[in-house]
């Protein structure tokens, strides 16, 4: 088959979503598809494409320059639109496609009313829900205005597809709750950069990046963005309240629109360490470092997302808590596995009582078996989706 995968970031800076994609790709490719992207050039210090695919005679590729400035939401929207656009034009140059997969997006209508025109199944990967992302988050300007026109536009575009691959229950559930047909959603969740356990002394030592434990006391780690939808306030809130034990330790990692109100929360408090982000090659070794690792999210966010990071800190041998709504489908599918624990993302007493059950059980180490939903075999399914609509 002949595929067109268009891409709305560039593969020339590292993300959460770059080693997802090229491993669609790889699966493509080893299935034997004709396999083109557009994508953009964004500036970044890597390759805009890796040699691996360039040199691939069954891989064919358009690099759009992005030389939008920085600026406010709707600024950033109408680039995107002309973007989308872009894509539009270019795809319809290209001849005739079997498939078109597009990425998770928030201009996804424009995309489709392009797309639409070549005659040919779409494949919408919803990664993020927009805008109602946004809206939990408290990051939408003028929601009461902006929220139901972004959200029509929205499902126009998730009506333009013929199927949408989300990455959780939660997420298809949402969507279906907003009226988009439930047998037209596929469920395939995020996978890591490999399958094979994580523990430290298994990690290369020019990637991990030391934190320099205490090994005496019970060490708590956030690391990731600290933006609107992380809700690392909740994980603040909490080593706030266990100040006064001096066996536990917080480390808070990352960088992101919220940094500066961790740092005044927590100014003058002794048990929490404050790191800037890492590059993402250290990941791993974070992970494994931690007592016990933090997923937060805000309120309702589990339904619009799932963090870049899940499958990889349930690679590791660490326990984790996930502080998301109760009543999640995740947090019920993860109910029975070793070393996963959940608390309210509305209240610092709950994490606090899991970081508490966690120390009492002694369980700084599990032998956790990873589930058979996140591993990199996922990558192939997105390609199988892809030729059962044809």
């Amino acid at each position: 088959m002949r595929l067109l995968f268009g891409f709305d970031i560039g593969f020339d800076r590292g993300g959460p979503s770059v080693h997802l994609l090229q491993d669609v790709l790889r699966a493509a490719l080893n299935k034997g598809h004709d396999v083109n992207v557009i994508l953009k050039s964004t500036g970044g210090p890597d390759k805009e494409m890796p040699e691996e695919f360039s040199a691939n005679q069954d891989f064919h590729y358009t690099i759009i320059k992005d030389n939008a400035k920085k600026g406010g939401f709707f600024s950033r929207y109408l680039n995107e639109v002309k973007y989308a656009k872009q894509c539009g034009d270019i795809a319809g140059k290209q001849g005739k496609y079997d498939v078109v997969f597009l990425q998770s997006n928030v201009v996804a209508y424009f995309y489709m009313r392009k797309l639409r025109k070549l005659d040919c199944r779409i494949v919408f990967n919803v990664q993020d829900i927009f805008p109602y992302n946004l809206k939990f988050s408290g990051q939408l300007p003028m929601a009461g205005i902006t929220f139901p026109i972004f959200r029509k536009l929205q499902n126009m575009a998730y009506k333009k597809a013929d199927t949408i691959i989300t990455i959780s229950d939660d997420m298809k559930q949402t969507l279906v709750e907003d009226g988009v047909d439930a047998d037209k959603i596929e469920v395939v969740y995020n996978w890591s950069y490999a399958d094979t356990p994580i523990t430290l002394e298994s990690i290369d030592p020019k990637n991990v990046f030391d934190l320099h434990l205490d090994h005496s006391k019970f060490n708590v780690v956030y690391a990731g963005n600290i933006g609107k939808m992380q809700n690392v306030e909740l994980v603040a809130e909490t080593a706030i309240k266990m100040k006064e034990n001096p066996n536990v330790h917080f480390y808070i990692i990352g960088d992101g629109a919220n940094k500066a109100h961790i740092e005044e929360m927590t100014k003058g408090i002794d048990n929490i360490t404050l790191l800037p982000m890492q590059p993402s090659r250290y990941a791993e070794s974070i992970y494994a470092q931690a007592d016990v690792n933090i997923i937060p999210l805000m309120p309702g966010g589990i339904k619009t997302a799932l963090p870049s990071k899940t499958a990889t800190v349930l690679r590791t041998n660490r326990p984790v808590v996930f502080c998301i709504d109760r009543n999640s489908l995740f947090s019920k599918k993860f109910s029975q596995a070793e070393g996963v624990y959940f608390s309210d993302c509305r209240l610092p007493d709950t994490l606090e009582m899991e970081i508490y059950s966690v120390m009492e059980k002694n369980n700084r180490v599990c032998s956790r078996e990873q589930n058979s939903f996140i591993f990199q075999k996922n990558a192939s399914e997105y390609i199988d989706i892809m030729i059962k609509i044809v």
